[in-house]
Order: C-alpha cells, then structure tokens, then sequence
C-alpha cells in the first residue's frame, strides 16, 4: 500500500487472498480513493471493506491486457514477414517499348527443360548468342550440353535421388547375383548366409527369380486424412489464404487429423508451385517486406514514431488486411478515450469493440464489464499504479538482497524503515 500524496511505501501484506486482505484494508478506516490493478479479488476486498470508497483501474495494466489480446489476434492472421506492394517495376523503355525479359520464366527451367528449348530456338534459326540471351544460358553451359552424347545428357539430366536409389538397386543386385552364384555351385541356402552374413530369409528371397530390389509400392503414393480436403486446400492456397484459416475450414467440414499434418501439406505444395505462389518474383509489382514485429509496434507509437512504417506502407497494410485495420482503430479509440478523459463514451466503446466478434478482443470487453466502475474512474480521475509499480521494483531488489533468507515481517520491516526512518519511533 502507497500513499500517492508523500509517495512512500505505508504497509506491506504477505498475501493476495480475499479474506486477509479485506482484514487488512478495514485496519485502514479512512481510506477514500484505492487505485488498484484489475484483479477481481481487490475489487471484493475493497467493496467489503470500504463500499463508500471509490475504485480506479490502473491505466497501464488495462491498456496493457488490451495490446496482449490484440497482438494475440493479429499473430493468427498475419505472418511473420508481410510482403505488400511498393511501386511498380521500370519494364519500359523511353521510347515506350515494352522490355521482353524473362529471367524468373527461366530460372524456373531444369536443365532438360532448357536443352530441350534449345533444339526449338535452333529450328526456328536463333544464333548461339540468341538462344543463350532468350533462355539466361551462359555460353560455357550451352557448349557442354551440346557436347555430349545422348546418354551423358540422359545421366546429367538425373535427379540426385535417382542417382542415390540407382546405386542402391545396384548394389542390392550385385548381392543377388552372388547369392545366385553360390547357390548354382551346390551351396545350400544356409552355406550361403553363413558366407555373405546375410539373414537366411534374404538368401532365400534372392534365390527366387521373380525377386525385383524395386517395392512393388513405389511410385504409388497412400491415400491419407487428408486425400479428401487435398483439392479444395489446394484452392485455398491458390487463393492466398493463410494456413490458420484453411485449418479452421477444413476442421469445420469434418477433417479429424492433427494440424501439422495440415502444415507439412501446405509447405510441401508452396515448395512444388513456388513459381505461383511466389508474388513477389511473379508480378510486375515490386514487393516490400515488412517485419511483423514492426506492425505490432503500431499499436503502441503513433505511425509517425515507427521509423520502419511509412504512410503509404501503412495504407497498403490496412488495405490487404482490414482486420489490422479494424484492431488498429479499436486499440487507438481507446487510448484516445484515456487521454482526453471521455468516461461517457466508454459504453459506446464496448458496443463498437464487441461488435468486431473477435474471441480476443471480446475477452478484454468482458474484463472491462466486469469492473465497470473501476475503468470508467481510470478515464475520468488521473490516479495510477504508477508509483506503487515503482516501489514494487525497489521491492524486489532488496528481496534479491537479502537472498531470500529472512521471513515476510523482516523483509516488511527494512522496506518500511527504508521508506520512512521515523514509521517504528
């Protein structure tokens, strides 16, 4: 307890409970204004000990549950690096003529796919220089492949996981035909396990001529939870929704399965189709990437204080999300009500904030309604929590100090006689 006139610590209590603390605050008869937090327990307290008294909430804490519940939100629905249009790219000349360039078209081409462009340019009677510059070839690259022979380009041309599984089926073969070997010699199938240290079922799986080291399962892909929501994900993803909503659809329409599942699907479909989802590489727009973090900073500076946001940025961030938006405006009325000390438009200020039918936003109004009275006197009186949080800290240090060896009434007799030398004369 900190009496916000001398601005020193008056009493300690050792815990937040209903009963001790409502003893505690009646040993105080003249109390007439308690400036508090928003717990529910105080305002108990308090209204039992001194019902006449009047109850304020502390502005920082409402302003801060308020931020939290908003950042909560707005961390479902933005991710954390937002790409938003900037300006649009140069493709012109001065003369107006439009630049036919296509180095993200061909950055997208495999090897095959480019040797196979090659032979088509070459036809319709494209020099070496032509085809190079059309298709973004280097010189070196273009001689090489045309140096080799069809089956050097057939290997070149190879994914490395195919080359990796070649090896293996060849290794796997080299030891069914010693196995085979052996056993056309007269070994017997246990003769030949003891000398190739092979299991004998395996010596006598290769022994059988229908063996193939292929799975007769490859290439087939199983069917899963997620088979019958792959298409309409699919769609969604084209859409350019994030994976949080398409979650929370999918889950509505009977998906049962966990979300990482949901996760590992989506991230493996933008690496395939990285060319359409990739926005910033595609389009004639150049994009901006704006950090999350620096976003959330909006809510608590003015945009003019946030050096990393321009206006313009800022207009593009509440057009592609009016959610922001709608948080943005919300969190700011709000202070505003603060400071110009507007108590009778806190009503209207729920109304307006419930009406968004956001789960966290509607959880701070709750809060608010809860404690009514105590808000509505935060906006009108200018009493805070300021100080005590401040002595709270001071607190703290001498607890720390102490190492934690001495009981509650010790700790509660240095920090008062801290405070006030004379309080034990």
């Amino acid at each position: 307890m900190v009496n916000l006139n001398t601005n020193r610590i008056i009493d300690m209590i050792e815990t937040r409970d209903y009963e001790p603390v409502s003893e505690w605050l009646k040993s105080y008869p003249n109390l007439e204004i308690i400036s508090r937090d928003g717990s529910l327990t105080y305002k108990s307290a308090i209204e039992t000990a001194h019902p006449k008294a009047t109850q304020i909430s502390d502005r920082f804490h409402l302003l801060k549950n308020l931020t939290t519940y908003a950042t909560e939100y707005l961390k479902k629905k933005l991710k954390t690096q937002i790409a938003l249009p900037s300006e649009r790219k140069n493709t012109s000349c001065e003369n107006g003529s439009t630049i036919l360039t296509k180095p993200n078209e061909n950055r997208k081409l495999t090897s095959a796919e480019k040797y196979d462009k090659i032979g088509d340019l070459s036809r319709l009677g494209y020099t070496k220089t032509q085809i190079c510059r059309e298709i973004n070839m280097n010189y070196r690259f273009y001689e090489k492949l045309l140096a080799m022979t069809a089956s050097e380009r057939e290997e070149f041309f190879k994914a490395n996981c195919d080359r990796v599984r070649e090896e293996k089926i060849e290794l796997i073969m080299r030891r069914v035909n010693e196995v085979r070997e052996l056993k056309a010699t007269g070994f017997s199938i246990r003769a030949i396990a003891r000398r190739t240290k092979l299991d004998h079922r395996t010596v006598a799986k290769y022994i059988k001529t229908d063996f193939t080291p292929v799975h007769a399962a490859y290439g087939q892909k199983k069917g899963s939870i997620l088979t019958l929501y792959m298409q309409e994900i699919d769609s969604m993803l084209t859409a350019g929704m994030m994976g949080t909503d398409i979650i929370q659809k999918i889950t509505k329409k009977g998906y049962t399965g966990s979300d990482s599942t949901v996760r590992r699907y989506i991230a493996d479909w933008k690496k395939r189709r990285k060319h359409l989802y990739d926005k910033r590489n595609e389009s004639d727009v150049r994009m901006e990437i704006i950090e999350r973090i620096n976003v959330f900073k909006l809510l608590f500076h003015p945009l003019d204080k946030v050096e990393k946001i321009s206006g313009n940025v800022f207009e593009e961030l509440c057009n592609a999300y009016p959610c922001f938006q709608q948080i943005h405006t919300i969190v700011w009325e709000f202070r505003n009500l603060l400071a110009v000390k507007e108590p009778d438009e806190l009503a209207s200020w729920l109304i307006k904030a419930q009406a968004l039918k956001i789960r966290e936003i509607n959880s701070f109004v709750d809060g608010v309604k809860r404690d009514y009275d105590a808000v509505y006197n935060a906006i009108k009186f200018d009493y805070s929590n300021g100080l005590a949080e401040g002595k709270i800290n001071k607190l703290k240090l001498v607890k720390r100090i102490m190492y934690g060896r001495c009981r509650f009434s010790t700790l509660s007799t240095k920090v008062l006689l801290i405070e006030n030398p004379t309080f034990f004369n």
